[in-house]
């Protein structure tokens, strides 16, 4: 990520008004599915599944990508355009926070259009199969599903009498009566609850926990020399002609030259594989050559603690200059990365 946290909040940073909005799509969401199809019934496993099992498996995506995601999210990869900026772990975190409240307020939402279609609407649930006959049924899944409430809510867990009165056969709609049709409205509400609100807060808990303990870490260590006030300052980067890197391994970043290798591709996976392929003979030198109007990024760094741990002592970095770039903003941008990382300062 950029070395300017400006920048890096203001992409973190939702807009205000989409809050109120989440709210009232997820109402808009409620309304809609619970509108009636041409049999009459509402389909209460069609439901579970939009509702809850769709949600909870986004909140297990989510988690697993702010846990263990170290490549380009995928919202930066679209098609053959990608956006220059690679989150840390602590901005992935932030990302997840947001995405979760947003998400919460959709499933608000839902709750609130679902009560109020419920207190102005004679709602019909059932449910039907084309598998399965007449001595079948989801008894057993059902009541698996509502496992989590089961213990103080027993009106929430359907029962074997609930799903043989609103079983609905399309060849014979009378087949199942509507005395009990509304019956399933608990378990809807528990689904809700439990599946989709309930996880993405632990989730939103989870990373509000996450993201401070990122923050209370000490900052990375850094060249630092002492001030004439006495106080702390990042020691003066070197620097060094182009001339006194011949015979340095080469490497570019997020830019091609025939014939030298490339990094900063859209996996880090690949990245860390290549870098490691490269010091199977460690360099005497190492030289990262960037372009100066993209911004330094975390990974760069890592990669560059990667060489160091390797036992390479001597990197450089050289900026490559174009018409767009600015000195006084990109190249002092870079320079102040190769200070904070121990690289020399390659000019012409």
């Amino acid at each position: 990520m950029t070395h300017s946290n400006g920048i890096a909040d203001a992409r973190l940073q939702l807009p205000f008004w989409l809050w109120p909005l989440a709210v009232i799509i997820g109402w808009l969401i409620a309304a809609a599915s619970l509108s009636y199809a041409p049999g009459g019934r509402l389909n209460v496993l069609w439901l579970w599944w939009l509702w809850a099992g769709i949600p909870l498996l986004g909140t297990l995506v989510a988690a697993g990508a702010a846990a263990f995601g170290r490549d380009r999210p995928w919202l930066f990869r679209w098609g053959h355009k990608t956006l220059h900026w690679y989150p840390k772990p602590g901005q992935r975190w932030q990302m997840l926070i947001g995405l979760q409240s947003f998400w919460l307020l959709l499933g608000l939402g839902m709750i609130l259009g679902f009560l109020t279609l419920l207190l102005f609407t004679d709602l019909a649930f059932g449910w039907s199969s084309t598998l399965l006959d007449g001595d079948q049924s989801p008894l057993r899944l059902l009541q698996w599903l509502a496992m989590p409430w089961a213990w103080f809510w027993s009106a929430a867990v359907p029962d074997a009498s609930l799903l043989d009165a609103t079983r609905y056969v399309r060849i014979d709609p009378r087949a199942s009566g509507t005395e009990r049709a509304g019956d399933w409205w608990p378990f809807l509400m528990a689904s809700l609850l439990f599946y989709n609100l309930v996880p993405r807060a632990l989730l939103a808990v989870v990373g509000v926990i996450r993201l401070r303990q990122l923050k209370a870490q000490p900052p990375g260590p850094a060249i630092r020399g002492t001030s004439q006030g006495g106080g702390a300052r990042l020691a003066p980067v070197v620097a060094s002609p182009l001339s006194a890197w011949d015979g340095a391994l080469v490497i570019n970043w997020e830019r091609h030259q025939q014939g030298q290798p490339t990094l900063g591709g859209e996996l880090w996976s690949d990245d860390e594989l290549q870098l490691e392929a490269l010091l199977a003979k460690p360099p005497s030198a190492v030289l990262w050559q960037v372009p100066a109007n993209r911004s330094p990024v975390g990974e760069l760094a890592d990669l560059v603690a990667q060489v160091r741990n390797t036992g390479v002592a001597r990197q450089g970095l050289r900026a490559i200059v174009d018409a767009q770039t600015q000195p006084e903003r990109h190249l002092a941008s870079w320079r102040q990365f190769a200070g904070e990382h121990q690289l020399q300062w390659v000019t012409e």
